[in-house]
C-alpha cells in the first residue's frame, strides 16, 4: 500500500462509528424512554450499582449480539489464551506500562477519553485502569468469548459504551462544545483498530524489551483472539490482524506515525496512569513505574505523553533484559524475567484488592490460581492483615502527599463522567 492509499484508507476508516451499535442504542432510547446520556451513566456503574433497567439492555443486547466470525478458530483462539496464560502478570504489566501510554499518545483518540472518560475524576482513577485490565482477563479465559461467557458479556457492554459516547459527543449538549468534524467519528474505526494494535502489537514490543522471545506461533494465536474480539467489538479491520506479525507490525507503526502527536490531552492522562501506579508502589520504590514505562516505550513517545525523567537507576532494566535473553527458560529464570512485571503489574493489582478489602472499590477478579501464583495477598490470614494494614498506611500517606492530577473539563460532570 502507498502512503497515498493508506493515508485514504485510514481517512476513511475516521469517518466511520459503528453503524449496528448505533442502531442498538438508537432503539433502546426509543422503547426506554431514556436518553443516551442516562445510558452513559449506567455503564459507567459498577455491575452491582448498574439500575435494573440497564440490566436487562444489556442481557438482550448479550442475547441479540453479534455471533463469532465465521473465520475465528477455536484451536487459535485457544492457542492465543494458553500464551496470555503464560505470560499473563507480564502482558498485564504491559498493559499498563506501554499499551496505555503509547494509546494516550494518540491525539484523535485522546480527545475522546479527556472529554468522556472518568479518568480525571478524584475516585474513578482506578476503577477506569482497572476496568480495562480486568477485560484483558475476561477475555482470555477459555471459552469466555462464546455467547454469554464473561468475555462476550464484557464486549457487549463496552461496545454499548462506545456507542453512547459517541452519540453523547456527536449531541447538542456535548461536554466541552461540538465535536471538532475534522477529529473525524468520536471513537471511530481508525481509533478502535490503533486501540487493538496496543493490545497486541504494543504487547509483543514490550515483553520483547523485557527480554522475552516469542515464537511465530505465539504472536499468531495472540493477534487472533484479539482478531475475533475486535469482530464482536465492531472493528470491521479486525481481520488485519490475522496477516503475518511483522505486517501487522508494520501497519502499527504507519498508525502511530499518522496518530501520535504532543497534547496536554495525552499530558494529562499519562499523569494519571502514572500516579495510580506510583499509589501502589513500595517505599523507595516511587520512581519505577516512569522508569519501566520510558524503557518499554522508548523515550520519543514518553516525552510526547509527559512521563518524567527515568531515575539514575534505570540502565538496569536494558541489562536484565539482555541476561533474560541468555537465559535457559525455567522455572528459576523466570523471576528475573518476571521482574518489571512484579515491580509494577503485580503491586498495582495488590492495590486494586486492598482498596477492595478496605471497601473503596469493586473487587479485581484474578481467581485463586493466579493468586496464589502471583504471590497476591488475599487469603485473610494474619500475617496478610498485618501487611494490608502496612501498605494502607503506606498508601494513605503517599496518596495524601501526592495529589490526583486535575484537568478542567468543561461540562463533564453535567453527563456523569
Amino acid at each position: 500500500m502507498t502512503s497515498d492509499e493508506q493515508a485514504d484508507f485510514q481517512l476513511g476508516l475516521r469517518a466511520v462509528g459503528d453503524p449496528a451499535a448505533r442502531e442498538d442504542l438508537h432503539e433502546a432510547v426509543r422503547r426506554s424512554s431514556r436518553t443516551a446520556a442516562d445510558i452513559l451513566r449506567g455503564l459507567r456503574k459498577p455491575a452491582a450499582d448498574q439500575p435494573s433497567w440497564l440490566r436487562e439492555l444489556l442481557d438482550e443486547w448479550v442475547q441479540q449480539g453479534p455471533d463469532l466470525p465465521s473465520w475465528q478458530d477455536p484451536e487459535l483462539m485457544a492457542a492465543g489464551q494458553r500464551f496470555f496464560n503464560n505470560w499473563d502478570l507480564e502482558i498485564c504489566t504491559a498493559l499498563f506500562t506501554a499499551s496505555l501510554p503509547s494509546a494516550y499518545a494518540g491525539w484523535p483518540g485522546v480527545g475522546v477519553l479527556a472529554r468522556a472518560s472518568q479518568l480525571a475524576e478524584p475516585g474513578t482513577v482506578a476503577r477506569r485502569i482497572a476496568e480495562t485490565g480486568q477485560m484483558l482477563l475476561d477475555i482470555t479465559q477459555p471459552g469466555a468469548l462464546a455467547r454469554g461467557g464473561v468475555g462476550y458479556q464484557r464486549i457487549v457492554q463496552v461496545r454499548m459504551l462506545h456507542g453512547a459516547v459517541r452519540a453523547v459527543l456527536l449531541g447538542k449538549d456535548a461536554p466541552g462544545g461540538s465535536w471538532p468534524a475534522a477529529n473525524g467519528v468520536p471513537v471511530n474505526q481508525e481509533d478502535l483498530l490503533a486501540t487493538l494494535m496496543t493490545f497486541t502489537v504494543i504487547v509483543f514490543r514490550a515483553l520483547k524489551r523485557m527480554g522475552i522471545d516469542l515464537t511465530q506461533e505465539d504472536q499468531e494465536a495472540y493477534l487472533h483472539l484479539w482478531a475475533v474480539a475486535g469482530d464482536l467489538l465492531g472493528i470491521t479491520e479486525a481481520k488485519l490482524l490475522l496477516r503475518q506479525p511483522q505486517d501487522v507490525d508494520d501497519l502499527t507503526t504507519k498508525l502511530q506515525e499518522s496518530l501520535q502527536a504532543p497534547s496536554a490531552d495525552s499530558r494529562f492522562l499519562t499523569s494519571v496512569l502514572l500516579h495510580e501506579m506510583e499509589l501502589a508502589m513500595p517505599l523507595g520504590w516511587l520512581r519505577v513505574p516512569r522508569a519501566v514505562v520510558r524503557f518499554l516505550i522508548g523515550d520519543r513517545v514518553a516525552d510526547m505523553v509527559g512521563v518524567p525523567a527515568a531515575p539514575w537507576w534505570s540502565p538496569v532494566l536494558p541489562l536484565a533484559a539482555a541476561l533474560n535473553r541468555r537465559l535457559p527458560r525455567n522455572s528459576m529464570t523466570r523471576h528475573i524475567d518476571a521482574l518489571p512485571s512484579r515491580m509494577v503489574g503485580r503491586q498495582i493489582i495488590q492495590l486494586w484488592i486492598d482498596q477492595h478489602q478496605r471497601g473503596e472499590r469493586q473487587p479485581f477478579r484474578v481467581g485463586d490460581e493466579r493468586t496464589q501464583r502471583w504471590h497476591l495477598a488475599d487469603d485473610g490470614g494474619a500475617i496478610t492483615a498485618l501487611r494490608r494494614r502496612l501498605r494502607t498506611r503506606r498508601q494513605r500517606l503517599r496518596k495524601r502527599n501526592t495529589p490526583v492530577p486535575r484537568w478542567s473539563r468543561p461540562d463533564a460532570a453535567d453527563v456523569g463522567y
